[in-house]
């Protein structure tokens, strides 16, 4: 009788501390949150598949809204690494991925970089999170902060490691000041879109009335060929705790579906990268 109480209270503690991830849709941006125009998501999207097929560097964005929607217990810091290593970003023999997390209403973010990326490259990551995406998340321009920030990222960190230069000095230098000529009209169409509504599927908020809504597919159990999966649909608002799960079930793969939408190529981290608030 005590071993069958046991077998339960461990399986009650493995579910109560279980860990869900969202499931991506695109191997470029999953903006959950809501944070770009269908435009800027397009232009971000464009420079990463760029940035893929000269480099074969895997970087993705990805926003949402607060970590408590996925996990109780995690860091902003384990949380990432969690992710990264979930969806498997980056080559699985060069580990050289990169994500940037975005979480607006925690009001934090992250640049989490593959294992391959040594410490060196951790500080060049916290300057190019304080100097190209916290000035403008502190001003609520995330779009402009965004595509600023992945410009940066993609030219001080992707690029130079690609190219097997030393991590760049963080005390200004040549390294920094290109950040400067980003193109006036892009800002100008970045600002612009940040003031627009942007409706798309929100609907008020059934508590608060507020449209602050936000929807994340969390996968739960994956497909295999021979087994359905399972996971979740969460309905949240960042202004108040309302919270709607509804649970749903993944179809079986087979050749066809799994070879229609592209795939991270299966890498990880080791927690390196920086973090930052606003």
């Amino acid at each position: 009788m005590r071993i069958l109480l046991s077998i339960i209270l461990f399986t009650l503690a493995s579910f109560a501390n279980a860990q869900s991830y969202p499931d991506y849709s695109s191997t470029t941006v999953n903006d959950f949150s809501g944070l770009l125009s269908p435009e800027a998501e397009a232009r971000v999207a464009a420079q990463l598949a760029t940035l893929k097929s000269e480099t074969d560097i895997e970087m993705t964005v990805v926003t949402l809204s607060r970590r408590a929607m996925f996990t109780d217990t995690q860091t902003l810091e384990e949380f990432a690494t969690g992710l990264f290593n979930n969806w498997g970003i980056g080559d699985k023999t060069r580990n050289d991925g990169i994500l940037v997390l975005v979480m607006r209403s925690d009001r934090e973010m992250r640049i989490e970089l593959g294992a391959a990326f040594g410490r060196d490259w951790d500080r060049v990551a916290e300057m190019v999170v304080d100097r190209s995406f916290l000035p403008l998340f502190k001003q609520d321009k995330y779009e402009a902060g965004i595509e600023k920030g992945v410009s940066d990222v993609i030219a001080t960190i992707a690029m130079p490691f690609h190219n097997r230069e030393p991590a760049p000095e963080t005390s200004g230098g040549v390294s920094g000041w290109w950040a400067l000529l980003i193109p006036i009209p892009l800002l100008l169409a970045a600002f612009f879109n940040t003031i627009k509504d942007r409706i798309a599927a929100n609907r008020p908020c059934p508590k608060c009335g507020h449209k602050t809504l936000s929807v994340v597919r969390n996968t739960l159990n994956q497909a295999t060929k021979s087994s359905a999966g399972n996971g979740e649909r969460v309905t949240a608002c960042s202004r108040c705790d309302y919270r709607l799960a509804v649970p749903y079930t993944i179809s079986r793969r087979s050749s066809s579906k799994s070879s229609s939408r592209s795939s991270f190529g299966g890498g990880s981290s080791g927690g390196g990268g920086a973090s930052g608030k606003w």
